[in-house]
């Protein structure tokens, strides 16, 4: 019994020691295990802490950069509202640019029209002066030829004329009213003779013979004119008391008296008497 007891206090002995052994081989293994899991962890943690550093530097330089960035874009924003003001400004004054290039291309183009229709008529112009000189130079060419033909005409008084200083005279031979006498002398080329001066006069007077000569107040009672509408300014021959006709006696004779040197006289237009004619040589 006691043997067996020892036996089995031997086993017991033995399974203890085993069980201790085992234990401390457990123990000691797990003891290994959480020393090198630990080291794994202190190496991960190491390494953690030093990337979180890095990752709080580069949130920093990160954070400076993003203000930096906010900073320029802050820049960037003015100066492209700056711009924005500049360009509408810019846009406004080329607009206003483009109205005054429009005005003044409107007022060019009108100048140049007015230009135009200037040179036109100067041109017209041009060509109606060279006409007209043209014509003006043949008509002198006919006034020299009819010049050169009248001054040999002239120095020969056609027949049944008479030549005093610078005029030629026409004494009818028969008797007109003195509206006929002047027709007469129209169709001649002439017309009544106008007294101008005392040697005039006393030529006519010596043709000894009374005749209608260019003066009448048919117009205007009391006002004597010439035939060429000239009033009364010349030497006056009026005869004694003459003019004396008033309303009725409107033209005038130039009588031949023996008393007194060819008076004038007043006479109804409508008597027939002779005239004289008178062409001034110094008119052509």
């Amino acid at each position: 019994g006691g043997r067996v007891a020892a036996v089995c206090l031997g086993l017991l002995c033995v399974l203890l020691l085993t069980g201790i052994i085992g234990l401390s081989v457990y123990y000691g293994v797990i003891g290994h295990h959480d020393s090198t899991e630990r080291d794994q962890l202190q190496a991960s943690y190491s390494l953690l802490t030093k990337e979180g550093d890095q990752l709080q530097t580069s949130y920093s330089l990160l954070t400076k950069e993003r203000d930096q960035l906010q900073t320029s874009y802050s820049l960037l924003t003015k100066e492209r509202d700056q711009l924005q003001t500049s360009y509408s400004l810019l846009t406004k004054e080329r607009n206003q640019l483009q109205t005054s290039s429009n005005t003044l291309t409107k007022e060019r183009d009108q100048q140049q029209t007015s230009s135009n229709t200037l040179t036109k008529e100067r041109d017209q112009q041009q060509t109606s002066s060279n006409t007209l000189t043209k014509e003006r130079d043949q008509q002198q060419k006919e006034k020299n030829d009819l010049m050169r033909k009248f001054s040999n005409l002239k120095q020969t008084c056609p027949k049944d004329w008479k030549k005093f200083e610078s005029s030629w005279y026409f004494l009818s031979t028969e008797t007109k009213t003195r509206g006929e006498s002047k027709d007469d002398c129209l169709e001649r080329g002439a017309d009544l003779v106008i007294i101008n001066s005392d040697k005039e006069q006393e030529f006519l007077f010596h043709l000894n013979k009374g005749f209608w000569i260019g003066l009448t107040d048919t117009v205007t009672e009391g006002t004597w004119k010439w035939v060429d509408g000239n009033p009364l300014t010349t030497p006056k021959y009026w005869g004694s008391g003459q003019p004396n006709g008033g309303g009725v006696e409107n033209c005038v004779l130039l009588t031949h008296s023996s008393s007194d040197q060819g008076p004038w006289h007043d006479y109804p237009c409508s008597f027939n008497r002779s005239w004289i004619c008178e062409i001034v040589l110094s008119h052509f």
